[in-house]
């Protein structure tokens, strides 16, 4: 064990996090359970966003801004916030909030999220196509929430983001089972994209 690091990787625990919540919003958002358990989903809304920003804490603490900033994004953004509306909906019977709401709260995200797969690309080009597949799903349940597009467009946005999540858990596993044996037990892809060095640098101003 190396005694210089202070902080565990948690980005396990983060992208558990994440699965356990857009799993059963997936879910609940494709009609596959009644609308009346939907006051059920709150508690993995509101823990399930917790562990990521606790887990994006420790990750900023660890300097690692590739997952840090998402973990953080997604657990205020798309878990703990939704999580209060639900529950305030509940207390607040009479009280309606347009859709158009939670739509242009996705697509803020999902201009980020932009940003966030092409740098996933650093990492594996299988987590490149899951992170692609998030921001499609993103922008066409934002834009649908917000009555740009029909409702078909909705539901195949939360298709993508079951794809996603389901995705995110094998890569939860990977990167458990890798770290714990120290040798690539399950793949998660070779690197897209190459980062350059400082040594890269030296080197073409050598060979110029």
């Amino acid at each position: 064990m190396n005694n210089n690091i202070s902080w565990a990787n948690p980005a396990t625990a983060g992208i558990v996090g994440l699965c356990t919540v857009v799993i059963p919003l997936s879910v609940l958002n494709l009609g596959w359970i009644p609308p009346e358990g939907a006051p059920l989903i709150i508690g993995w809304l509101m823990f399930g966003g917790l562990v990521q920003v606790i887990c994006g804490i420790i990750e900023f603490k660890r300097g690692g801004l590739l997952f840090a900033t998402p973990l953080l994004v997604f657990g205020l953004m798309l878990c703990i916030t939704p999580a209060f509306g639900e529950i305030v909906k509940i207390w607040i019977k009479d009280l309606a909030v347009p859709p158009a709401v939670t739509g242009v709260g996705f697509l803020v995200v999902a201009v980020y999220v932009a940003a966030f797969f092409i740098a996933t690309g650093l990492v594996s080009w299988f987590l490149f196509i899951l992170c692609l597949l998030l921001d499609l799903g993103l922008w066409l349940v934002g834009l649908t929430d917000a009555g740009a597009l029909a409702p078909a467009a909705g539901t195949a946005g939360w298709y993508c983001l079951l794809i996603f999540a389901i995705g995110m858990l094998y890569m939860a596993c990977a990167l458990f089972l890798n770290e714990m044996f120290d040798k690539p037990l399950l793949p998660i892809g070779a690197p897209l994209f190459k980062k350059r060095t400082v040594l890269d640098t030296k080197e073409e101003q050598i060979a110029s």
